[in-house]
C-alpha cells in the first residue's frame, strides 16, 4: 500500500476483501469509479458482511429494480 492512501481507503480495500471472501464478486468493479456509486456498494456491502442481506449486484447499486 502507498503512504498516499488515507485509512479511509484501508478500510474501503478490508471490506471488499471481506465481502468477497464471502460472496466472491458480484458487481462491476467499475462502480467504486463512481463516487455516489461507491458509496452505495460500500453501504451495501457492509450490510452484506454483517447479514443483513445477501449478495450485491449492479442492479443493486443502480437501482435498476425499483419500481416507481
Amino acid at each position: 500500500m502507498s503512504e498516499e492512501m488515507g485509512a479511509g481507503e484501508s478500510v474501503v480495500i478490508m471490506l471488499v476483501q471481506q465481502y468477497a471472501a464471502k460472496f466472491g464478486i458480484t458487481f462491476s468493479s467499475s462502480l467504486m469509479n463512481d463516487e455516489k456509486h461507491k458509496q452505495k456498494l460500500i453501504q451495501l456491502m457492509g450490510q452484506a458482511v454483517s447479514g443483513k442481506r445477501g449478495a450485491v449486484t449492479d442492479s443493486d447499486v443502480l437501482g435498476e429494480d425499483e419500481v416507481y
